[in-house]
């Protein structure tokens, strides 16, 4: 019996080791490395990049002939069967084998291997562009989620001072120096924090789940979060950085890149459709010819070959107001309305980076107000204990203070939080590593 519970505590200890998984350390780095690991459209991006660099290092395919073999045997020549009677005659039995080669020259032919060319750099852009977007997005997670551990390390400060304050006013509180009342306020005072604490630790608990999701950890792993960013103050200019960068932004030259598909689009299809196609073909037959001498499979292997040269010479695409007429205007007026969403895509460009500038040159003053209101409430909230210690002071005075101490350090953090944000909104915007405007700090 002895021994069975000793094996059922073995289990036991066991099975909490597995459902409570070892704290971890994680830095930016790796966390951005464990998130692009896992994350499904990034990967899905990567196949089709593979596919268009194959089509694009492969174009001499445009140029390549079309091949085509068959082969066949009449296994039932024709035969009567309601009319003279079904007479099965071998001597008509046949086999044959076809080669074919075709060529078709047209001038479109150039343009076709730049729009291919022009696929695959629009896919690499568009992996390049979704692998920095997630990169940031990441890292804007991984400053939420420090930002969220900091604030409840304050709660937790906030509840063990109210804690300590507590068993100070039970001594006085037992040896008369305290009223009821202000024993009374001590005890609210310390279930208040106790509430704030356990409604900021639930919402920690949740995000935390979510964010282990993304990184592809397992659930209940205890999170300690390894390095931050040092927050300088920066006078940035937003017209040089809009002068200086605005050509490299995704967006931009995803546009860009959209003119020219379609230019080269309309210059295959006009081409096509105005310019004379040449066309080559060749043809090799061998087989038995129906009905020899022999009759059937045994008559003699006989083959022939054939060529043919044609020039197509299209002419509908020349009458005004023909279908063809209609369509290479069409596809005049998609460039036309292209080159317009440029435009708009540059005013729409400017506009963001400008109010990122202007966020960020703003912020720097904000932080620096709310950086001296945490060490004006810090000296207030001292002074206020003395007073209180000394009984120049009301409870309620103390609580009010030390609430104002909290919102601050709250603010401070939400104010820093929405500034590293920023730092990488305008690194996205700019499409530049957020590295060269953030830089890290080794430690937190």
């Amino acid at each position: 019996m002895k021994q069975l519970r000793l094996l059922f505590s073995i289990i036991v200890f066991f099975s909490v080791l597995n459902i409570h998984p070892e704290a971890r350390t994680l830095g930016m780095e790796e966390t951005v490395e464990l998130a692009l690991e896992q994350n499904i459209n990034l990967l899905k991006s990567e196949i089709d990049l593979a596919l268009s660099e194959y089509a694009a290092s492969n174009l001499w395919s445009e140029l390549f002939p079309s091949f085509s073999l068959s082969a066949g045997m009449t296994l039932l020549p024709a035969t009567p069967l309601f009319t003279g009677g079904f007479n099965y005659n071998t001597n008509n039995l046949s086999y044959n084998f076809n080669l074919g080669i075709s060529f078709s020259l047209n001038p479109s032919f150039r343009a076709s291997m730049e729009r291919i060319e022009l696929a695959y750099r629009s896919q690499l852009l568009t992996y390049e562009n979704a692998r920095m977007q997630l990169e940031i997005q990441i890292i804007k997670e991984f400053f939420r989620m420090y930002t969220r551990q900091q604030y409840l390390q304050i709660m937790e400060e906030t509840y063990n001072s109210a804690q300590q304050r507590l068993e100070l006013d039970r001594i006085a509180r037992q040896s008369g120096l305290l009223s009821e009342l202000n024993w009374l306020n001590s005890q609210l005072s310390v279930e208040t924090a106790r509430y704030n604490l356990n409604d900021a630790r639930n919402t920690y608990q949740n995000s935390l789940e979510d964010f282990l999701a993304l990184l592809g950890m397992e659930s209940g792993t205890e999170l300690f979060f390894n390095g931050d960013i040092e927050i300088l103050p920066m006078d940035l200019d937003a017209d040089r950085l809009v002068l200086e960068y605005l050509p490299r932004r995704p967006d931009i030259i995803r546009q860009v890149q959209t003119i020219e598909r379609l230019v080269l689009t309309r210059n295959i299809s006009t081409q096509n459709a105005r310019f004379p196609t040449l066309s080559l073909s060749a043809q090799w037959r061998g087989g038995t010819p129906t009905g020899g001498q022999r009759g059937g499979l045994g008559d003699p292997f006989t083959d022939s070959i054939t060529g043919s040269i044609s020039l197509n010479i299209p002419i509908d695409s020349w009458i005004p107001g023909s279908r063809q007429n209609q369509a290479l205007r069409a596809a005049d007026a998609e460039v036309e309305k292209a080159r317009l969403d440029l435009q708009s895509a540059e005013t729409t460009a400017r506009n963001q980076i400008r109010s990122i500038v202007s966020n960020l040159n703003n912020l720097n003053g904000s932080l620096e107000i709310a950086r001296l209101r945490v060490e004006i409430a810090q000296r207030t909230v001292e002074a206020t204990e003395e007073g209180f210690r000394s009984g120049t002071v009301a409870f309620r005075e103390l609580e009010d203070r030390q609430r104002d101490l909290t919102d601050a350090r709250q603010r401070l953090l939400e104010g820093e939080f929405s500034y590293k944000s920023l730092l990488l909104d305008l690194a996205a915007a700019l499409n530049v590593d957020w590295r060269t405007l953030i830089r890290p700090v080794p430690g937190v």
